[in-house]
């Protein structure tokens, strides 16, 4: 079943629950404030302030934002993947949606990508990608383990990446446009990041959950997490396992069959050899003379 989520305030919670009181459902779920049943929709309005529409969503969403006062903007979004996967590379996209994009990718059912499944993102990744304008970077292991033998710690690469993405997604444009960014440090510190940068993007708006906030962020989130399960598979053909996703257990058990086959120079070109897992498995980098 379709169904889309957004952050909701206590305002728009309350103008919600006027508006369909008439259609209430009775909910046992205890994380649910309200529920309703309009016309085979079903709409929750969580405790937590977020709001869930299930069914064929498109029409009734368009009045539900008209109704809690949705301002619909033209916006870039950048987000980033693999940060927290051992094996991998870090990619970060910056996409651009326009007002006209805005309601096709509803029709998708574009979210967060980490609330969807690979298969999912196979699917609708390319369709995005051909459709809006973007810019992907794609940060190898072996660059990514030279910039941390730099000092660079995951944030200011992250900084370092968003920064060139934005810049690049921007330059695409005719009219300059919000930027929306995830709040992964204070924008002071980001800034701090980039101060030996020549080129620096200042004017971007930074959210917690900025994918709630709009949807250029979730759309980004996808063609990311598209471009790295790509990644991934030239990865695994290279290696010849197929390499797994995260930073678990099962992660630790392919880490060390990988190094019992094939050495430490086996990791190298695939792994964030800074990652918690090798020293949590007794995996030692040799030192440069």
């Amino acid at each position: 079943m379709a169904n889309y989520s957004m952050t909701i305030n206590e305002n728009q919670m309350n103008l919600l629950i006027d508006a369909y009181k008439a259609f209430e459902k009775e909910s046992s779920n205890q994380y649910i404030a309200f529920s309703a049943y309009k016309n085979g929709l079903t709409i929750h309005a969580y405790k937590s302030g977020k709001m869930v529409i299930q069914g064929d969503y498109q029409e009734e969403l368009k009045r539900i934002k008209q109704l809690l006062g949705v301002k619909q903007y033209a916006a870039i979004g950048s987000d980033e993947v693999g940060t927290g996967d051992l094996f991998g590379p870090v990619i970060v996209c910056s996409a651009y949606v326009s007002l006209d994009d805005i309601a096709f990718l509803e029709s998708l059912g574009v979210k967060d990508s980490k609330a969807m499944t690979d298969t999912q993102i196979s699917k609708i990744g390319p369709v995005l990608a051909n459709r809006l304008i973007h810019s992907i970077l794609i940060l190898n292991p072996e660059k990514y383990n030279e910039l941390i033998r730099k000092g660079y710690n995951m944030n200011k690469i992250k900084a370092y990446l968003h920064n060139q993405g934005i810049i690049k997604t921007s330059e695409k444009l005719k009219d300059k446009v919000p930027v929306i960014l995830d709040q992964f440090c204070e924008p002071q510190i980001y800034y701090n990041y980039l101060k030996t940068e020549k080129l620096i993007y200042r004017d971007i708006d930074f959210y917690t959950k900025a994918e709630s906030v709009h949807i250029a962020v979730a759309a980004a989130s996808i063609i990311a997490r598209y471009a790295f399960l790509a990644k991934m598979q030239q990865y695994s053909k290279f290696i010849g396992y197929n390499l797994l996703k995260g930073a678990g257990s099962e992660v630790d058990k392919q880490l060390i069959e990988i190094y019992r086959a094939r050495g430490y120079k086996g990791l190298v070109p695939i792994t964030k050899l800074n990652f918690k897992n090798l020293i949590k498995n007794n995996i030692e980098i040799p030192k440069k003379n």
